[in-house]
């Protein structure tokens, strides 16, 4: 064998043990039909929907991740984070939330992640529109706001993994791989998410420009706040939305909203804002706490829905607000314009679209 042979095969040997690296360090990627695919070389030109793994915190991670095809692959897009409830997945909001119609509609994109899987009690579990206590299930959650005190104690060796860390990997990849503007990333979530998009309201207000949680449960203010009882250091008051369905009974049954022996609804006037009343209690006077709003409201009731805006800072440091909306008739449901008559991603965007960091 000649010399320029001898150094044909010493470049290949070059390039397949580099490209072999090169492939290891890529993300995994999984195409619509659900089969594994090569690893992408150049994401950034990914359109479509992506499905992507990430080692995080000791677990494997899987999000998808939706760019329109009708936008230029190198145009820098505002990102909608949509987190799941409970029992549910990333893969079933691609599909029933409406998000993706919105991407290709507006021009921009959107991450569905997938919580863990844990053995959890739940306070209140909806079956059949029947609510039923100390269900044990074995189930996905986003973890934060003391997850372990529902663990089911029949398993005690379980190990909570860092959702925090989980959106961080996921917002890095998304500057790293895709063309995004990273100042207008925006979070929503459904039950068991919207009420980690209430920890992400006060422990990543440096990532996201605005929040929607829906059908949450509320937060306790002192489980969101630092082990010395103030505020992370670098939180900033983010405008919010806090949507409720006024015959959630899973919502309502958590808030005591009884008559008699049946549970009854939330209040669907503008009583909602007296004092006292169950939705006072648990999505007005935490969220006006966390924000630094006044108890100042405007009040609106249009069809169905009774909406409130609180936008007096309490101090000159908070520049946030705080939409309320009761939706009447509505149970435990993110509605995307097929399970309920109007669809909740155009009223998210129409309100996320107004900021960024």
């Amino acid at each position: 064998m000649n010399k320029l042979a001898w150094v044909l095969l010493a470049l290949i040997g070059t390039v397949v043990v580099v490209g072999s690296w090169f492939l290891l360090k890529m993300p995994e990627r999984e195409v619509d039909g659900g089969d594994v695919g090569t690893p992408i070389s150049n994401p950034e030109a990914a359109t479509g929907k992506q499905v992507y793994h990430l080692d995080v915190d000791g677990a494997r991670r899987e999000f998808i991740v939706y760019r329109p095809d009708n936008v230029p692959t190198t145009e820098e897009l505002p990102v909608v984070f949509m987190f799941h409830g409970g029992g549910q997945n990333g893969e079933i909001f691609y599909r029933g939330s409406g998000w993706t119609n919105k991407a290709d509609e507006e021009g921009l994109m959107v991450v569905f992640p997938t919580a863990l899987k844990y053995h959890v009690y739940s306070d209140s579990k909806v079956k059949n529109g029947e609510v039923m206590n100390n269900v044990a299930e074995y189930a996905t959650r986003w973890s934060g706001a003391k997850i372990e005190t529902r663990f089911d104690p029949e398993y005690p060796d379980q190990t909570t993994h860092d959702d925090f860390a989980f959106v961080d990997a996921m917002v890095n990849f998304l500057g790293e791989n895709y063309a995004v503007d990273t100042n207008r990333f925006y979070a929503t979530g459904f039950s068991n998410g919207g009420g980690f998009v209430n920890n992400l309201m006060v422990r990543s207000t440096d990532t996201f420009a605005a929040f929607a949680s829906n059908a949450s449960g509320g937060f306790s203010v002192g489980e969101l706040y630092t082990e010395d009882g103030g505020k992370p250091g670098d939180f900033v008051a983010r405008p919010s939305i806090v949507l409720i369905g006024s015959l959630d009974p899973k919502l309502t049954y958590m808030s005591g909203v009884i008559l008699g022996e049946e549970i009854s609804e939330f209040a669907t006037d503008e009583s909602a804002a007296d004092e006292d009343n169950a939705v006072r209690v648990r999505y007005i006077d935490p969220y006006l706490d966390i924000l630094g709003l006044t108890d100042s409201y405007t009040y609106e009731h249009q069809g169905r829905i009774s909406h409130f805006t609180f936008a007096d800072s309490a101090s000159s440091s908070s520049a946030a607000e705080l939409n309320l909306y009761v939706v009447e008739g509505m149970q435990h449901i993110y509605p995307n314009g097929n399970n309920f008559p109007f669809d909740v991603a155009d009223l998210y965007w129409d309100f996320f679209e107004q900021y960024s960091l």
